[in-house]
């Protein structure tokens, strides 16, 4: 039960990070591979994205796109 718990408080907190640190990223960097980096950098310090493992926070990170 508590995993479960967990798994949808850290799915969360991914949503927060992609509907307000995404956009502080694409906004501040001067590109978009600056942008993913500052990201990627923050996913690897954060448990809510390291328990999803390297791989697919790498797959994900290279998904992103700017918005228009």
């Amino acid at each position: 039960m508590f995993n479960w718990i967990l798994g949808k408080y850290y799915a969360r907190l991914r949503r927060m990070d992609m509907e307000i640190l995404w956009p502080i990223c694409l906004k501040e960097a001067k590109d978009l591979d600056h942008a993913k980096g500052a990201f990627y950098w923050h996913a690897m310090h954060d448990p809510a994205w390291l328990i999803l493992g390297e791989e697919a926070i790498v797959a994900f990170i290279d998904k992103l796109e700017a918005y228009d």
